[in-house]
Order: C-alpha cells, then sequence, then structure tokens
C-alpha cells in the first residue's frame, strides 16, 4: 500500500492518517468516545491548532490538565465543545461555545455536526462529533466528515472489502492478460485500453477504502493489514506501466500524474474522459487502434532492468517493432550493448507462447 500513497499522498491525506491514529482502538481517544457512546452522551471535542479553535467562539472554561479518557468523559456531560491541544495530550477548555462562520458550506443537517464540519473547514483541526441521538460519531476534517463505527462493524466492512478486492483482482488479472494477448497482435483498441485502466482505477480505491476500514481497527486488525497487502502487491507498478505504455509521454513524472488523476476520476467519467487524461488532444472513438510502448510486455523478462527496457523502448518505439524483431532473434537489440540478447529473445518467445 505504501506505492499506493505515494501516488495518491496530500496533505489532507496525511491529516486524515493522523486522525485515525488517535482514535484507533486501544487508543485513549477512543477509550473516552466509547465511554461517551455507552452512557448515550454526546460531544464535540476539537483537536488541532489551540489558538484558531478559540477565535471561533466564546464562553466556556480553561482546564488546562493533562488528557484522561475519564476526565474528557466527565467534560462532556456538559454542553459545548471540548478543546484538545494539537496531540491530544492536554485538556484546553471545556463548555466551549463554538461559533464558525455559517456561510461555510457543509451538507450536514444536524446542529452539532455542521459546526464540528465547519469548525474542522475553518481552522484545519480534527473535530470529533459525537452524536447522542443516534451514537455515531464522525471525525471531521477540512471539511469532510469519516464515520466511526465499531469494532464489529469495522470487522465485517474489512472481510467484505478483502472479499471484493480479490474479486476484482482476479478480474483485472483476465483482463489484463487479455490486453496483453491483444497488444502482441497489435490490435488493441481505446475501449480495450480505457477498460482496464478503469478495473485498476476501482481496484486501487477500493484497496484505500478497506485500508480506512483496517487503519481504524488498530492493533485489533489481527492478520487483515497482510491479506490486503497481498492482494495489492505489485498494483500501482502495473497501472503505472499501461499508462507509460499508452500516455502521449513516457515521462515517469507525467505517468504519475496521469495515474493521480485517473484515480480521482468520478465513476461517472468514460472512454474520452481517460482518453484526455492520456494525453491525446483528438477524439478517439472505442474502436479505435492504440498501439502501445511495450514497457509492460517487455518488464515481464526478468533479466531485463529498468534502463536497459527504457534503452529497448528507445530503440524501438513500439511493442509491434519489438515482436517484428523478435522473430529475427533480436538483431537490433544487439547494437543497444545488452547482453544475453539469446536468452532475452528465448524468454520473449516464451512469455508469447504463455499468452
Amino acid at each position: 500500500m505504501k506505492q499506493i500513497h505515494e501516488i495518491v499522498g496530500s496533505c489532507q491525506e496525511g491529516l486524515f492518517d493522523v486522525a485515525i491514529g488517535m482514535v484507533t482502538s486501544g487508543t485513549p481517544l477512543r477509550e473516552a468516545i466509547d465511554m461517551i457512546i455507552s452512557a448515550q452522551n454526546g460531544a464535540l471535542i476539537c483537536v488541532g491548532d489551540v489558538q484558531s479553535i478559540l477565535m471561533l467562539g466564546n464562553g466556556g472554561f480553561r482546564i488546562d490538565a493533562p488528557f484522561t479518557p475519564q476526565r474528557l468523559f466527565e467534560l462532556s456531560k456538559m454542553d459545548g465543545a471540548i478543546v484538545l491541544t494539537e496531540d491530544a495530550k492536554q485538556i484546553v477548555c471545556a463548555n466551549f461555545h463554538l461559533n464558525p462562520d455559517p456561510e461555510t458550506y457543509t451538507v450536514e443537517t444536524g446542529m452539532r455536526h455542521r459546526s464540528a464540519a465547519r469548525t474542522s473547514a475553518q481552522t484545519n483541526s480534527i473535530v470529533i462529533a459525537i452524536s447522542k441521538r443516534r451514537t455515531q460519531t464522525t471525525l471531521y476534517l477540512n471539511g469532510e466528515g469519516m464515520t466511526l463505527d465499531s469494532d464489529d462493524i469495522l470487522l465485517q466492512k474489512s472481510n467484505q472489502g478483502l472479499l471484493a478486492l480479490q474479486n476484482l483482482r482476479n478480474s483485472l488479472e483476465r483482463a489484463a492478460m487479455r490486453l496483453t494477448f491483444l497488444e502482441m497482435d497489435d490490435i488493441a483498441t481505446v475501449a480495450d485500453v480505457t477498460g482496464v485502466l478503469t478495473r485498476y482505477s476501482r481496484l486501487i480505491n477500493l484497496a484505500i477504502e478497506t485500508e480506512r476500514f483496517i487503519d481504524f481497527l488498530g492493533d485489533n486488525s489481527g492478520l487483515l493489514r497482510n491479506q490486503l497487502e497481498e492482494i495489492a502487491r505489485g498494483l500501482i507498478d502495473s497501472f503505472l506501466l499501461i499508462i507509460r505504455d499508452y500516455a502521449a509521454s513516457p515521462d515517469i513524472k507525467e505517468v504519475r500524474k496521469v495515474a493521480k488523476a485517473l484515480l480521482n476520476l468520478s465513476p461517472n467519467e468514460n472512454a474520452k474522459d481517460i482518453v484526455f487524461l492520456l494525453g491525446y488532444t483528438t477524439e478517439l472513438a472505442d474502436e479505435d487502434h492504440l498501439s502501445p510502448r511495450g514497457f509492460r510486455a517487455i518488464s515481464r523478462i526478468s533479466m531485463l532492468d529498468e534502463e536497459a527496457v527504457a534503452r529497448i523502448i528507445d530503440e524501438y518505439g513500439t511493442l509491434s517493432a519489438i515482436v517484428s524483431d523478435s522473430k529475427d532473434g533480436f538483431d537490433r537489440m544487439g547494437d543497444l550493448g545488452i547482453d544475453n540478447v539469446r536468452a532475452i529473445a528465448k524468454s520473449f518467445m516464451q512469455l508469447r507462447s504463455t499468452i
């Protein structure tokens, strides 16, 4: 999953990880939240830049005491927000009346959750809203909310996510193998390429969502994280190689930008949107032909390192040209300073025969 986060990571992503780390099972803050929910109380807890939070409201009284779950639980019995320092180790004040700008947009309807969403948007702090009526906890950051479920529900969602991921991975591998077959015969179309890229995007985004459920479980995640890592192994590498094969620019920095944009596409986007992100300036129909450079196919030959693959692609330009030269034992490849050309030719022919 590390490679996935390198592609989609952002400041926002990092802050959500901090927020999740504070409330995973077994943490003191999570213990306090569970106590509040068990007592059927509600609460509004702000964690972050104290000065910016205090500028958004008034009232309450100073506490300035070390954080303990029991202390936070007792303070939650009063109205108003509880303000904690950024590391959540000190309770600054309680019974604080938040008054964020009402013009800040939010989709929330309840008063407590509206205040939480707006406060998080205006202070870049983590705000936790615990609903007394629904016994539901929501984490807000930059105006966006994330529900904190019970461990039982999190385990259920994690297992469901892993099952769906495995099924999608199996389906993706079949689709990717079919695309390789079409590429070798140089008959891949826009629909074939965009269809596989869409599958990659769905699978990677589902992996990110499933990881969130596992993260919330903390020490109770058991073997779930190992299962997720196993399913996601090699996913980003393959995704980037396909993009390198078809993007207007094969430069790895540009390819990573395209990958991030593809992962951010909404489910309603279509093949035309994907083609646009790949850098094609002319409109292409689904049945139009696309010729790959060959990064993905050649990278499957284990004796070739990344530098050798790049030299081969620079020399041949397309996978079609590589396939054509393979019939003569890769005569052109010998001029590139690449060792074991005969062995490479044999491996390539074996690769073609297994497709």
